[in-house]
């Protein structure tokens, strides 16, 4: 079984939300370092295209994309990326991590950050505590306009599908599906 993200590129409205609410869930954010470099698990991309006035702008969460072969674990000395082979998710074991940096290096998506001061990489791990207990991804639980969601992927590429949105095969890899109508 893979585990994976929808995000449904049309409901989202570029708020942030999730990745304010990511920020908060795993204390990503030092109060003393503000304003400054603030590390993200997941980004919010803007696209825009189009001409005045008929401008559209198109809005994308990029996390990580729990890879089946994943480049940032292959590339880490010590082992402390691995994937989960119940549910596909390619998580970190920070107490494992030896600080190489080669993860992050060959990250294809660049979605791994590092700490300096702490001497560790550190990455989504699509809440693996949360969803081990049977609870939604943070970002999944509080997106106020459904943009997000997280379940089997074969599920959710069916519900998209059943939906009437279109999957967009050419920046959905591995287990992150972004959809539009």
């Amino acid at each position: 079984m893979q585990l994976g993200m929808m995000v449904d590129m049309h409901r989202c409205i570029g708020c942030k939300t999730c990745v304010v609410q990511c920020r908060n869930e795993y204390g990503l954010i030092n109060p003393e370092s503000v304003p400054g470099e603030i590390p993200y698990y997941l980004r919010l991309e803007t696209r825009e295209s189009g001409t005045f006035p008929n401008v559209k702008r198109d809005y994308r969460v990029t996390m990580c994309q729990n890879c089946t072969n994943p480049a940032c674990a292959e590339g880490c000395a010590s082992g402390a990326i691995q994937r989960d082979a119940r549910t596909g998710i390619v998580r970190m074991v920070q107490s494992e991590c030896t600080g190489c940096q080669n993860c992050v290096g060959a990250c294809p998506y660049e979605v791994i950050q590092f700490d300096a001061e702490n001497n560790v990489a550190h990455k989504c791990n699509t809440c693996f505590e949360r969803v081990t207990r049977n609870l939604q991804p943070v970002c999944v639980d509080q997106c106020m306009t459904d943009a997000l969601s997280f379940g089997e992927l074969s599920l959710l590429r069916m519900r998209a599908e059943a939906k009437g949105r279109k999957v967009d095969e050419e920046i959905s890899k591995e287990a992150v599906l972004y959809v539009n109508r």
